[in-house]
């Protein structure tokens, strides 16, 4: 295929791009009401975990901070139908090994005892030490002890990066796929691992396929062609992976579906943006977001919008302003050690038209870090997804820069007065 002449190139990726919102228009207000809410403006960060953990029915939020810094839960404060805010109720502290690099966590239930437990996923010191990943099993309710090595996922030489629930055998019993980076220095391999729940007692790993060292820099489990069974998609260390399960194993189908061959990816999610019930991909690299309508065949198509980024690093997607469709929250991290300004995109509802929205300002003297991750959750259950942003380098990034921990909004919430 003859290459496009840069021009005309250039052409094409500004008609692609989208404009922050103009002047004049009137946009809902984001608002940082993280201070308010009691959570931590300067702290190095990794992951979020946003879940129902005390079963109150209002969703709770653990942050993972990077390096030797505790995980910590903050428990939503409800008041008479209403939030008040968080409270950190406890910090995952791992007292049994000396190798407190958490990465990425996840809540799920193993034992279906009807309590939820933690898995995290930790660091080799960049491959040059063992270490052990993390199973924090509840109970009694509110009291979790680390129970990863009888359950089997310590997984000593692993570069622990982002675990997902996934079902690799059809029963009721939640199965586990755990990311590593790559490669080790020492010579031990870090490949990703699945494993196979055995009746909520422990784990057993199982090559379906996947085991190889791919890296995961993201992670997401989704059935992508609807025959009810898990998918994997997978941020890879060269390119982003689309594993789809025929029969007992799992195969690359990046040329069936359209993935493209990026490499650097951050963030994606394959989930319908465009309304017409069918999925559609949104990837975060280094360089920009873009969106990619899926076509009637199942597959992904060329990208309807693109925004540039100088460092992406993080993807979030939901409902932020509450009108039914899915919107976009690209986290953009640091270039030259300054931290960019991160972007929120609304849904106009046929995921090709978007809408930039300001963020808000730091508050004087307030230290921006590195943006690193994003998730979403409707903390005061208004029907409208609030955004967790953490600011304090994660992967791949300045270590020594933090920020703040962020929670933001486009409703009315206010602390009680």
């Amino acid at each position: 295929m003859r290459r496009l002449a840069i021009p005309l190139l250039a052409v094409l990726l500004a008609a692609l791009a989208l404009p922050p919102a103009a002047s004049g228009i009137s946009h809902p207000t984001v608002r940082d009401v993280g201070p308010m809410v009691g959570f931590r403006r300067w702290e190095s960060s990794y992951t979020i975990a946003v879940a129902d953990v005390n079963g109150d029915d209002w969703p709770d939020v653990l942050i993972g901070h990077h390096g030797s810094r505790p995980a910590e839960l903050f428990m939503n404060q409800p008041l008479d139908g209403r939030s008040i805010g968080f409270e950190p109720v406890h910090r995952f502290v791992d007292t049994i090994h000396d190798r407190p690099d958490r990465h990425g966590c996840i809540w799920g239930d193993p034992n279906l005892d009807g309590l939820l437990d933690l898995v995290c996923a930790k660091g080799a010191q960049q491959g040059t030490a063992k270490k052990w990943n993390e199973l924090w099993i509840q109970g009694p309710a509110g009291t979790w002890t680390d129970e990863a090595h009888r359950w089997g996922i310590e997984d000593v030489w692993g570069r622990g990066r982002h675990p997902d629930w996934i079902d690799l055998n059809g029963d009721r019993y939640p199965d586990l796929f755990i990311g590593n980076d790559e490669p080790r220095s020492d010579g031990h391999t870090t490949p990703n691992r699945t494993y196979v729940n055995v009746s909520g007692t422990h784990f057993r790993q199982v090559n379906l396929g996947i085991t190889k060292q791919d890296g995961s820099s993201c992670v997401q489990t989704v059935d992508v062609n609807g025959d009810g069974r898990d998918d994997l998609l997978l941020c890879g260390d060269k390119r982003t992976i689309l594993y789809v399960r025929h029969g007992d194993r799992f195969v690359d189908e990046d040329a069936r579906y359209g993935v493209p061959p990026e490499p650097t990816v951050n963030g994606a999610e394959i989930t319908d943006v465009s309304g017409d019930g069918i999925d559609d991909l949104v990837l975060v690299s280094l360089d920009d977001l873009t969106v990619r309508l899926g076509e009637a065949n199942g597959s992904f198509g060329p990208p309807v919008a693109r925004m540039p980024m100088g460092h992406g690093h993080g993807l979030a997607i939901g409902d932020v302003d509450g009108n039914g469709t899915p919107d976009i929250y690209a986290v953009d991290g640091c270039v030259d050690r300054v931290n960019r300004p991160d972007v929120l995109l609304l849904n106009e509802g046929n995921g090709r038209s978007w809408t930039r929205l300001p963020l808000p300002a730091l508050a004087p003297g307030e230290l921006a870090g590195c943006g690193d991750t994003a998730a979403m959750v409707d903390f005061d259950r208004d029907g409208a997804k609030d955004i967790v942003v953490l600011n304090g380098g994660g992967n791949d990034q300045p270590l020594d820069l933090n920020g703040p921990d962020q929670l933001l909004t486009l409703g009315d919430w206010q602390p009680l007065r």
